[in-house]
């Protein structure tokens, strides 16, 4: 195998020098490289399409606690919805958004050990993501409305009880895996939304009957992130 343009090349058997192609070297000497790089490829798009996926899941759950929480007795009555219709009670939602909040929390285990574009997808997909979903925990937090003759018109639709003021874990609901960011992972707008997300807990734990706790610890944990 005589290859022009390189010198690059092995004894054989017989002990003459073969010169190799610059595919042969490649696959020789930099295939561990090689393998390396289109693993790390992979594991980013893998992340990518993780976290998409998981985004999605959220706004799905999300929307389907909107809609049963709105399809009380009194509406279900006068709004008859079709049975492809997708509606999740609190349980069952809070139950999959701690589900998928710790695959997320595993999705970024395995970016940080790794030399993947971790920056970027934290900056571009997670931290959004994560931001999304604890803003829509926090402004869900609607118990039962009963009318004057106690006939229910909307479920109730709390997600801050059982995810923030009476969680079943000790690690904070989200921000476990934000602290774990540096912060130069974290945009200018993205600390503005924490910091917007922020002050709502606190007018929540200002209110009647939402004070505990956890709540004041997470309130206290997000108000120190990233800083």
């Amino acid at each position: 195998m005589n290859a022009p343009g390189t010198k690059a090349g092995c004894r054989n058997g017989r002990g003459s020098w073969v010169y190799l192609s610059p595919f042969h070297v490649i696959r020789s000497i930099g295939r561990k490289a090689v393998a390396g790089d289109i693993s790390e490829i992979r594991c980013s798009f893998d992340a990518v399409q993780s976290l998409d996926y998981r985004h999605e899941r959220i706004k799905k759950y999300f929307h389907g606690l909107d809609e049963h929480a709105l399809r009380g007795l009194f509406l279900a009555s006068y709004q008859p919805h079709s049975q492809t219709d997708f509606t999740v009670s609190e349980g069952d939602c809070a139950a999959e958004l701690w589900d998928l909040e710790g695959e997320m929390y595993t999705v970024w285990q395995g970016l940080s050990r790794g030399g993947y574009e971790s920056l970027s997808i934290a900056s571009q997909k997670l931290i959004p993501t994560l931001l999304f979903l604890l803003k829509g925990v926090i402004i869900r937090h609607q118990g039962e409305v009963r009318d004057d003759n106690d006939i229910l018109i909307v479920q109730s639709c709390d997600l801050y009880s059982p995810l923030i003021r009476r969680p079943l874990r000790q690690d904070s609901f989200v921000v476990r895996i934000l602290r774990l960011l540096p912060p130069s992972h974290v945009t200018e707008e993205q600390r503005q939304e924490k910091q917007k997300i922020a002050q709502m807990i606190d007018q929540l734990n200002r209110s009647v009957g939402l004070q505990s706790t956890p709540s004041i610890r997470f309130q206290n944990q997000l108000e120190m992130l990233w800083t």
